[in-house]
């Protein structure tokens, strides 16, 4: 209510009233200021406003036009006149823009408005300066204005759009009355005002992210070079796979070859690929990966400097088997299909439909739904190591989990399986159900997983029974990262040691998706 209806009614109200009291000053200190400049007394430039409209903002000049040979501006410092420096140090320039503020095209207080060519440096956070006006004093100003970093200044403008509030503009507008009179901040160390802003450090990070058994994994692989893109980090996304004609392959930036998963040399050479590349973060994206990774996680990470994003041991172990994974929902208390121990077939003590998949399985190989007393009786010599459940009746969800690298939990997008084909999803609706997402934790709570992680359960009434934890990118999780849950990024930024506001995070619910198929010619 207050920032969208008595902020600009009170932008409004007190610049008018301002102007009245002001007049007589305008009256007479512009002529002065134009004498001082020679000429024009007012600085006109095109600023950003909210969602980035662009304006033009008035002040009063402070530096000359002076130019060098070639025509070109002098530098500020050189331009910048003895009684432009005290109308900075007393924030005179600034009182124009009150009349910016009384068409709506400023706020009192707000982030500053800052120079247009501006707008296509910042992150995708910075950026969210102009979710509100631009302010003649903000949060930035109290706390060092110009002697505080670009990045400083954007964190403290991004807090002010998060929490704004009318306590927190009555105590940025007093302590702007005592930062002029203490003359705090006019300018940046060793600059006249201060230094351009020329875009975001990270720009200068390179980070190399390693997929590896890449496969089909096409989406996966783009949703990384646009994360990459998206935060202007330096580095390229590399896939591996056991086979040439893995299709992601082709869409990396660069691809390599590993031996099988069980191979004497397979952590050796992916050891290798990671040194010579320089990898920061290590993605794998199968079940067997994980047991040998998260086993060698430490020995990894110290040869290579790089991070293996794998859970823990105990927790890869627990999602890994399918009766230590419902052992540990029983323990805990979660919901889960019976499972039916050997004597219980025996003796015949089971209730069709019945469903019977790999212990240690995974993509819905080797998984049938069973009908009938024959049926169980193939399927239990048919399938290798099996496990027997009931058969639950429901919606299939998936839920898409992501837990930073210190453990965090940022996020649960549940996800409808509307179509499933050989146990991956082809079709998929967001359903950011509450209730849902408060069962989940309760479960993440206890499992303690690292990364972006799927669990899938069926939803018969209010309960959910847990059917399965695969501790890594499931192959529908583009479906939630595309709708806003961007695990991608929060990995890249995870990397640059920035943390994610979770109250930022916005999942577009009801989003449906329709995954297809395409081919690439590899030969």
């Amino acid at each position: 209510m207050y920032k969208h209806f008595f902020k600009p009614l009170f932008d409004f109200l007190l610049s008018f009233l301002a102007i009245i009291i002001l007049s007589p000053f305008f009256i007479l200190f512009t002529p002065v200021v134009a004498v001082a400049m020679k000429g024009n007394p007012f600085f006109v430039q095109k600023r950003p406003g909210k969602n980035g409209k662009i304006f033009n903002m008035i002040k009063y000049r402070t530096m000359t036009n002076a130019k060098d040979e070639e025509g070109n501006l002098l530098p500020d410092a050189d331009r910048l006149t003895k009684f432009g420096k005290l109308m900075r140090k007393l924030s005179l320039d600034e009182l124009p823009e009150i009349f910016n503020i009384l068409v709506g095209q400023m706020s009192i207080v707000g982030p500053r408005p800052l120079l247009v060519q501006y707008l296509t440096l910042y992150s995708e956070r910075q950026a969210r300066r102009h979710e509100v006006k631009p302010g003649l004093t903000g949060l930035a100003q109290v706390s060092g204005r110009n002697a505080i970093s670009w990045e400083q200044k954007f964190e403290k403008d991004v807090y002010y759009v998060e929490h704004i509030s009318i306590w927190l503009d009555i105590k940025i507008f007093f302590l702007t009355i005592v930062k002029i009179f203490k003359r705090e901040g006019i300018s940046q160390e060793g600059q006249a005002t201060m230094e351009f802003f020329t875009g975001n450090t990270t720009a200068d990070k390179e980070i190399n992210v390693l997929i590896l058994s890449a496969g089909r994994r096409v989406e996966l692989v783009n949703l990384f070079k646009q994360a990459r893109d998206k935060l202007r980090i330096k580095g390229v996304v590399i896939a591996a796979d056991m086979s040439n004609t893995a299709p992601a392959l082709y869409f990396a930036d660069k691809k390599y070859l590993l031996p099988k998963i069980d191979d004497k040399k397979y952590l050796e050479s992916l050891t290798d690929i990671c040194i010579k590349e320089k990898v920061a973060l290590v993605v794998p994206t199968i079940d067997t990966e994980l047991e040998i990774l998260s086993k060698n996680q430490k020995e990894l990470e110290s040869k290579t400097k790089s991070k293996i994003l794998v859970s823990s041991y105990s927790c890869v172990r627990i999602c890994g088997d399918k009766i230590r994974t419902a052992s540990f929902f029983e323990e805990h208390g979660f919901e889960y299909p019976h499972t039916y121990t050997e004597k219980e077939l025996d003796d015949g003590k089971y209730v069709f439909p019945l469903f019977i998949k790999p212990r240690d399985g995974s993509s819905s190989i080797n998984a049938f739904r069973i009908n009938q007393k024959e049926e169980l009786e193939f399927f239990r010599k048919y399938v290798k190591n099996p496990i027997v459940q009931e058969c639950v009746i429901g919606q299939e969800y998936t839920f898409d989990v992501f837990v930073d690298f210190d453990g965090e939990l940022l996020s649960i997008v549940p996800r409808k399986r509307l179509a499933v084909r050989s146990g991956e999803i082809l079709k998929g609706q967001i359903d950011m159900n509450a209730e849902l997402i408060k069962q989940v934790e309760n479960v993440v709570r206890a499992l303690k997983p690292m990364g972006h992680i799927t669990i899938q359960g069926i939803c018969s009434g209010e309960k959910i029974y847990y059917i399965e934890i695969n501790p890594r990118f499931g192959g529908g999780a583009p479906m939630s990262i595309m709708a806003g849950a961007d695990s991608c990024e929060w990995l890249y930024k995870g990397l640059l040691g920035e943390k994610i506001d979770k109250d930022s995070i916005k999942v577009q619910d009801k989003a449906l998706y329709a995954r297809f198929d395409g081919s690439i010619k590899i030969s």
